[in-house]
């Protein structure tokens, strides 16, 4: 199974990095604190004049020297990480070169969350002090300030959009129509880049559901969603809801080939359950993903979808629809499978 921590990481990385750098300001990735522990994903280091490039943005709370972790769908935090991450962050207070003059009151450390941390923010209120200052942040403010921010909860405003591309669900949703509406390339190119370690199912959904109303879709915006669904389909079986619809169609087909299989073998019987089950699970995304993408959809290609019993046809079928701008742009002329 592929780790999706990874690719999280990395590309998120390089996009906040790029973003301090062209604020102007200094950052560095993986800075090593100690020779055998994990690095810091971001350091970002600034001075009295800069920090006031920060004053609207959802990094206004940094200070002199920064240290900034993301924690990834697949990568939670945990206590124990929590701990490491404030461990590390004394020792690069401690071991700054470039700063030898930095006390633990002229930092700070953040931890971006794509899952809440119910345990540190909830369960231990008491005990990790940490109190939420507004939506999606919270803070303790001890000598070593620390913040941790759930991306999910952010208020839509213009200071929060660099985090909001880590979120999930509903946030996730209406920001994906913002960016594609703005014309907000680079977040939504996160979004994208980021979709399997944060939220597959609503960019998938989202993102077909935008393509739908040309007239708000830029120019320059559809170079950005057409290879979305080029790469796509190779991870669409990683998605929640076919699975789920496979699963649910694999399970009522099995349930009727067991009662057939009664009077004609149980062994022929869950063969057949078997075989329906996945015909009916691929029949149900290829008609699902059509008539999302597109309003009418013609009886009579709808009846010869659930006609086709061919599981590679059915899989072509799907690979086509992605990509077609009309229904015409679909080679219709396959025979039904036996």
């Amino acid at each position: 199974m592929t780790d999706l921590k990874e690719p999280f990481d990395e590309t998120a990385k390089a996009f906040y990095y790029n973003l301090f750098k062209n604020w102007g300001l200094e950052v560095e990735t993986e800075r090593q604190v100690f020779s055998r522990a994990r690095s810091i994903d971001l350091v970002v280091s600034l001075n009295e004049i800069n920090r006031e490039k920060l004053q609207n943005t959802v990094f206004s709370h940094f200070k002199l020297l920064n240290s900034l972790e993301l924690k990834g769908l697949n990568d939670p935090l945990t206590l124990a990480e929590h701990n490491r991450i404030i461990m590390r962050a004394w020792a690069l207070s401690a071991n700054d070169d470039k700063k030898s003059t930095i006390s633990p009151h002229q930092m700070t450390v953040t931890i971006v969350c794509v899952t809440r941390p119910d345990k540190i923010l909830t369960q231990m209120k008491k005990e990790l002090k940490f109190r939420r200052v507004e939506a999606g942040i919270y803070h303790c403010k001890e000598v070593l300030e620390k913040w941790i921010i759930c991306p999910s909860e952010l208020a839509l405003i213009p200071k929060n959009y660099p985090l909001l591309p880590l979120a999930r669900g509903k946030r996730l949703e209406r920001f994906i129509s913002l960016c594609v509406r703005e014309e907000m390339n680079d977040y939504l190119r996160l979004i994208l880049d980021v979709g399997l370690s944060t939220d597959p199912e609503v960019i998938w959904r989202k993102i077909l559901e935008m393509k739908q109303m040309k007239p708000v879709i830029h120019e320059e915006t559809w170079p950005i969603i057409d290879q979305f669904f080029q790469e796509m389909p190779e991870a669409i079986g990683k998605l929640p809801t076919f699975q789920q619809a496979l699963d649910a169609s694999l399970k009522q087909g099995m349930q009727q080939g067991m009662q057939q299989g009664i009077q004609q073998g149980i062994q022929q019987g869950m063969q057949q359950g078997m075989q329906q089950g996945m015909q009916q699970g691929v029949q149900h995304i290829v008609l699902r993903q059509l008539q999302r993408k597109f309003n009418q959809v013609p009886n009579n290609l709808v009846q010869k979808i659930k006609a086709n019993s061919d599981l590679e046809q059915l899989d072509n079928l799907l690979d086509q629809i992605i990509v077609a701008k009309d229904l015409s742009d679909i080679d219709w002329d396959f025979k039904n499978g036996a």
